[in-house]
């Protein structure tokens, strides 16, 4: 009998990663070229964007561009996107290197073992599927719970190089993984399987497309991508 439980409890256990494995995770690091701490966090994105199953988006803040250099990849949006994580999560304030699993964990994102922990640990979400058509992107949106979403779209490129002459990591050259270039609102979902077409006319991304869906708490219930 013993055996017996123990086999049923292999293969129990087996089938978890194939259960997740069709469940995206999103992973937002918000980091700066100007912040001498940022570099091994860029370098932990790098690693975990080589999972397909991965949402791996570097978002580059503005709020550290005036320590003798301007971050040649820094959205406003970035800023703004975190500032309301902290609002929605009641942190004391936004700091960098930061990462948000799934719009409801964070850590710093230099600490890589806790950041494969919070990946590991991700609640499952629904999967968006994100196509190339003639001229725009297919979005076919699940079934999921009921609810009040918002759909935002990102652009990203691919990796991208940057040597920093000045600043705190004067003489550096680091490489930042997916760097977002424009975010778009879809509008709102209540969770009823649909298809959205968004109109790629004056968005060519190098990267590809992002898509997430969140409730008011900044929590993703459900993501996909297009890597180009």
């Amino acid at each position: 009998m013993m055996k017996k439980l123990l086999g049923t409890c292999l293969i129990l256990f087996g089938l978890i990663p194939a259960a997740r494995a069709d469940s995206p995770v999103v992973v937002e690091l918000f980091t700066s070229q100007s912040c001498s701490s940022c570099p091994p966090a860029d370098a932990v994105l790098g690693k975990l964007a080589q999972d397909d199953d991965v949402i791996a988006l570097s978002c580059n803040v503005t709020y550290w561009n005036h320590l003798h250099w301007k971050d040649t990849l820094s959205r406003e949006f970035c800023t703004r996107r975190q500032q309301d994580y902290v609002r929605a999560k009641g942190l004391r304030g936004p700091y960098t290197p930061q990462i948000v699993v799934n719009g409801s964990t964070e850590t710093v994102g230099s600490r890589e073992g806790q950041v494969k922990k919070l990946v590991d640990q991700a609640q499952t979400i629904g999967k968006i599927d994100v196509k190339p058509e003639t001229g725009i992107v297919s979005i076919a949106l699940p079934s999921i719970a009921a609810g009040n979403y918002t759909l935002t779209l990102f652009t990203f490129d691919t990796a991208y190089t940057q040597a920093i002459p000045s600043g705190e990591n004067r003489g550096r050259t680091v490489t930042y993984t997916n760097p977002v270039t424009a975010k778009v609102e879809l509008g709102s979902w209540d969770g009823q399987a649909r298809d959205v077409r968004f109109d790629t006319s004056g968005y060519q991304p190098k990267g590809g497309y992002a898509v997430l869906a969140q409730d008011k708490s900044g929590t993703i219930h459900a993501a996909g991508q297009l890597r180009l």
